[in-house]
C-alpha cells in the first residue's frame, strides 16, 4: 500500500476555523508579560558560576597553566583545565573528517577566544576573578588567517596531524559539463568575496549543567535548539550512556543556528563534576558570544562560470568554492557547503554543472550554522552570473531570467546536482512582481535619474529555499544518515481538553499554535483549549525541533498523524455506543455521527469520557485512554551516489525579489528605495507567522548585503568584538516590504505546506547586489564583494574614475 500524506481535506471539518488563518500566537502572553522562563532567569540549588578563559593568541603552544593563586581565592570551588577535558572526555567529531577537537586544548590554542580554562565560583563576579588569577605562558606560533595562503603547502598547519589545511577538497560534476561550455555561444566568468558574518540573537547561549557523581550521569538545562541531537553529541564526548545525558531546554531568545553551543555544554560538565556534582551555570556575554561562540558563519571564495547561447538559455554552470571554516569542523559549519545542492541551479533549467569545493582551515573562530545554512552566498553568486549575461548579451536581466524558468508542468523536478522539486510558478511570480513594482515605470525613473547625476539600481533575484532537510543533504562533507523524525503525543483529559507533547522548545516561529490549530479544526477545538508541553529529553518522542526550515511541515505530519489515531479510536467505540460499525461512522465538527443519520450522535467529549471513565462501555479488550503518539519524516529519501546526487530536501518553496536603490557615488552609502516580494511556499498554515519570518529574512539579508562583517588581522585577531564593530540594521536600513503570496501546493508534504523558516534570507542579498552593481553600470564596475559597504563602493567608484581620467 503506497504512503500518502496527508491533505487539507482530511481535516474532518466543515470549514477551517484556524488553519491557514492569521490567529494570535499561544506563545505571546508569557513573551509580553516577562514570564517566560529563559535560562538565564533560571536558579537551581547549590549552583555555582563559571567564567571562560580564552587564548588571546591565535596559533600558540601551552607551556604552562598555573591555576594555584586562582585555587586561593575564596568562593573558588573547582578550576576546568585542559589536562582535566583529555582525561575526562573524548574529542567532539568533526566535518569533514579529522577536523574534530576537544572542548579545551592540552598544549595548543588554535583560535583567539579559544578556552583554555574555566572557574566555577560561589558568583560570577568571584569566577571573573579568578581568571586574572590564572598564569598562562604561551609559545607564540605563526597564524594562518589568509585563507588562500593556508592552501599553499608551506603554510603552518592548524591541525598538524592531518598534514594540509585543506580539510576536504572534491569536484563534483553532473553530465557533460565541459562539452556543454566547449560548445556553449558565450561563456561568461567572475570572481566573488562573501565575508564572515553570522547569527545575533538577541539572546547568547546559556547552560546549567549538573553532574551526579553517584549515578554518572548529567542533566543540563539550556537554550539548545536540537535537544536531542545535542544530548547524542554530548554522551559522546563525555564518554556517558546516550540515556544518562538529560537535556531540558528552554525557550531562546532567537537562535537561527548560533544556538547549537557544544563546548560550553561539555566544559560545564566537567565542571560540575570536578565541583563534586555542584551545578554549574554558564552564560555566555555578547564578546564572548562574538568571538568565541556560534557567532560566525560562510567565509567564502567564489570563481563561477556560466555557459549560455546566444538566445539567452543557459547550457552550463560551474562554481568553484572555498570555504574557511576556521580551526575545527566541530559545530557543524561545514554543512553548508552541501545545502546548495539541493537547490544548485536555483529556479533554472540548467541541464548541466559542476561544484568543486575546497574545505580550508585557519586560526580562525570555528564557522558555525546560519539561517539558510549555505545557499545565500550560493544565490548571490548565481543570481549576479544571470545579470552579468544578461548584459552581456544585451537582454533585460527579467527577460533571461524568464527564458530559463523550470516550467509548472516540468514538476516534479530534477535539478542537475540531484534533488527534486516539488511545484512551483516561476514565470508567474516574475510578472506578478513586475507588475508590483511597476518595472517599467522604474526603467524610466532609472533614465531620469541618471540624467540628474544620481545612480539608481534595479535589481530582480530568484531562490529557491530547500524545506524539510534530511541528513543525505550533507553527505559530501561526511554526514551520516538518512532520516529525521519529528513526533508528537496528543491526549485528551476526561473534560475533552488537549495537551500536546513534543521534543522542542520555542524560539520565535509559531510552532505551538501551529500544533494548536491543526488539532483544534480537527476536533473542533477552541486554541485554548490546547495545551503544548515540551519533555525533556529522556522522556520526549523522537524529535530534532527547529532546523532546516522544516519543523512545520514536519509538526503537520506528526500532527495528523496522532490525530488520526485518536480519530480511528473514538469512531470505535462511538460505533459500538451507537449500535452501528466503523465503517458507518465518521467525525465531522467534532461530532461521531452515523452516515446518512446524522441525528445519531455523539460529541467528541463525550466520547473521550467514556474512554477514560467507563471502561465497561468500551470494545472488548480496548485500553482506557485517549492518547496517541506520531512520528513523521518525509519518504523516498535515498542515499547519495559518488557525486553527491540525492533526493534531499522534501519541498521546494521559491520566491522573487525586485529591490530599487540609489548609490550616492560620491559617499558610497547604499539607500533601499522600494521592496516587492512575491514568494510561495505552498499551502500557508499560518500567514502571520509566515509574514513575520519573511520581514526577518530580509533584515537579515539586507544586514548580510550591506552591514555584518567579522574581519581579521593578520595576526587572527577579531576586528569586531562589539556591536560597535560588528554592524548590524536597524529600522532606518531595513525596508517594510510589499509582499504577495502565491500558492502552489506542495504534491509531497503533508497538508501541501512548504518550508518557509529561512526565507528571504536566500534572496535578499542577490536582489541587493544585482540591484547595486545595476545602479554601477555607468562607471562599468562591479561590486564582487560582500557587505558592500560605503567604503567599498566608494572605492570601487573612484577606480573607475580614475580609470576613466587616465584614458
Amino acid at each position: 500500500m503506497t504512503y500518502k500524506e496527508p491533505t487539507l481535506d482530511d481535516i474532518p471539518a466543515s470549514s477551517k476555523r484556524w488553519v491557514g488563518k492569521d490567529v494570535e500566537r499561544l506563545e505571546d502572553p508569557q513573551l509580553v508579560t516577562g514570564n517566560t522562563e529563559f535560562i538565564d532567569n533560571v536558579a537551581v540549588p547549590g549552583m555555582l558560576h563559571c567564567a571562560m578563559l580564552h587564548s588571546t593568541f591565535a596559533h600558540a603552544r601551552i607551556k604552562n597553566i598555573d591555576i594555584s593563586e586562582a585555587e586561593k581565592l575564596p568562593g573558588v570551588i573547582a578550576i576546568l583545565t585542559g589536562e582535566d577535558v583529555h582525561k575526562w572526555s573524548n574529542p567532539a567529531g568533526g566535518l569533514p573528517d579529522g577536523t574534530g577537537a576537544y572542548c579545551m586544548p592540552l598544549n595548543k590554542v588554535s583560535y583567539v577566544g579559544e578556552p583554555i580554562a574555566a572557574v566555577a565560583a560561589e558568583s560570577r563576579y568571584i569566577a571573573e576573578d579568578a581568571l586574572d588569577l590564572i598564569d598562562v605562558e604561551y609559545e607564540p606560533l605563526q597564524p594562518v588567517v589568509d585563507t588562500l595562503k593556508a592552501m599553499e603547502t608551506d603554510s603552518p598547519l592548524v591541525i598538524e596531524e592531518l598534514g594540509t589545511n585543506i580539510a576536504l577538497q572534491r569536484n563534483f560534476t553532473w553530465g557533460e559539463v565541459d562539452k556543454a561550455f566547449a560548445s556553449a555561444d558565450r561563456v561568461f566568468t567572475e570572481k566573488f568575496r562573501w565575508n564572515r558574518m553570522g547569527a545575533n540573537p538577541i539572546e547568547t547561549f546559556g547552560c546549567i549543567s549538573q553532574w551526579n557523581i553517584i549515578n554518572s550521569e548529567v542533566t543540563i538545562r539550556g537554550s539548545i535548539q536540537s535537544p536531542l541531537f545535542t544530548a547524542l553529541a554530548a554522551a559522546t564526548v563525555l564518554d556517558l550512556p546516550s540515556n544518562k545525558v538529560r537535556i531540558i531546554s528552554h525557550p531562546r531568545g532567537g537562535s537561527f543556528g548560533g544556538k547549537g553551543h557544544p563546548r560550553g555544554i561539555n566544559i560545564t560538565c566537567m565542571l560540575s563534576r570536578k565541583a563534586g556534582g555542584r551545578p554549574v551555570k554558564w552564560i555566555e556575554d555578547r564578546f564572548e558570544y562574538l568571538t568565541s561562540g556560534a557567532s560566525q558563519a560562510w567565509d567564502r571564495f567564489y570563481e563561477v562560470e556560466i555557459a549560455l547561447k546566444n538566445n539567452g538559455t543557459v547550457t552550463g554552470l560551474r562554481v568553484k568554492l572555498i570555504e574557511d571554516l576556521g580551526a575545527f569542523g566541530d559545530n557543524y559549519g561545514s554543512l553548508a557547503v552541501g545545502k546548495p545542492l539541493a537547490a544548485f541551479t536555483g529556479c533554472y533549467t540548467i541541464p548541466v554543472a559542476s561544484y568543486d569545493i575546497s574545505i580550508v582551515l585557519t586560526n580562525k573562530l570555528p564557522v558555525s550554522a546560519y539561517r539558510g545554512m549555505g545557499p545565500p552566498p550560493h544565490f548571490f553568486v548565481l543570481e549576479q552570473m544571470m545579470d552579468i549575461a544578461a548584459r552581456g548579451l544585451g537582454m533585460d536581466t527579467a527577460e533571461i531570467r524568464r527564458k530559463n524558468y523550470i516550467q509548472p508542468e516540468q514538476f516534479p523536478y530534477t535539478i542537475a546536482s540531484g534533488n527534486v522539486y516539488d511545484s512551483g510558478e516561476y514565470e508567474k511570480a516574475l510578472d506578478k512582481v513586475l507588475e508590483m513594482g511597476q518595472y517599467h515605470e522604474l526603467r524610466e525613473q532609472q533614465e531620469i535619474a541618471r540624467k540628474e547625476g544620481r545612480y539608481l539600481g534595479i535589481g530582480i533575484a530568484n531562490a529557491v529555499e530547500p524545506g524539510v532537510f534530511d541528513w543525505n543533504a550533507y553527505a559530501i562533507v561526511g554526514q551520516q544518515g538518512i532520516g529525521i523524525p519529528e513526533s508528537v503525543t496528543v491526549s485528551f483529559d476526561v473534560f475533552g481538553n488537549i495537551t500536546a507533547r513534543v521534543g522542542f522548545t520555542s524560539e520565535g516561529q509559531s510552532q505551538y499554535t501551529l500544533i494548536a490549530q491543526l488539532l483544534a479544526d480537527y476536533f473542533h477545538r477552541e486554541l485554548s483549549d490546547i495545551n503544548v508541553i515540551p519533555l525533556d529529553t529522556l522522556s520526549a518522542p523522537p524529535a530534532f525541533g527547529p532546523g532546516g526550515s522544516r519543523l512545520g511541515v514536519a509538526l503537520a505530519g506528526a500532527v495528523m498523524g496522532a490525530a488520526k489515531k485518536l480519530k480511528q479510536k473514538m469512531v470505535t467505540i462511538a460505533a459500538q455506543l451507537l449500535q452501528s460499525t466503523p465503517d458507518m461512522v465518521e467525525l465531522i465538527d467534532g461530532e461521531l455521527q452515523v452516515k446518512g443519520t446524522p441525528e445519531v450522535k455523539m460529541t467528541v467529549t463525550e466520547v473521550v469520557g467514556v474512554a477514560l471513565g467507563r471502561s465497561d462501555l468500551l470494545p472488548q479488550g480496548m485500553e482506557m485512554g485517549m492518547e496517541a503518539s506520531s512520528s513523521w519524516t518525509a519518504q523516498d529519501r535515498n542515499v547519495a551516489d559518488d557525486e553527491g546526487r540525492a533526493r534531499s530536501y522534501l519541498t521546494a518553496a521559491n520566491a522573487c525579489h525586485l529591490v530599487l536603490v540609489e548609490v550616492d557615488a560620491e559617499t558610497g552609502e547604499t539607500t533601499i528605495l522600494k521592496y516587492y516580494i512575491v514568494d510561495d511556499c505552498g499551502t500557508r498554515l499560518n500567514p502571520a507567522a509566515v509574514e513575520g519570518m519573511t520581514q526577518g529574512g530580509v533584515a537579515q539579508g539586507v544586514a548580510a548585503a550591506l552591514l555584518e562583517e567579522y574581519p581579521y588581522n593578520s595576526d587572527g585577531q577579531p576586528l569586531a568584538s562589539t556591536f560597535g564593530d560588528y554592524l548590524l540594521p536597524s529600522i532606518h536600513e531595513v525596508p517594510m516590504t510589499e509582499k504577495f503570496a502565491m500558492v502552489t501546493p506542495s504534491p509531497l508534504s503533508p497538508l501541501g505546506a512548504k518550508g518557509c523558516g529561512e526565507g528571504a534570507i536566500h534572496t535578499t542579498p542577490a536582489a541587493v547586489l544585482c540591484a547595486i552593481n545595476d545602479a554601477l553600470t555607468p562607471f562599468s564596475t562591479l561590486a564582487r564583494e560582500v557587505p558592500a559597504s560605503p567604503n567599498r563602493l566608494w572605492k570601487l567608484i573612484q577606480a573607475a574614475r580614475q580609470g576613466k581620467a587616465e584614458k
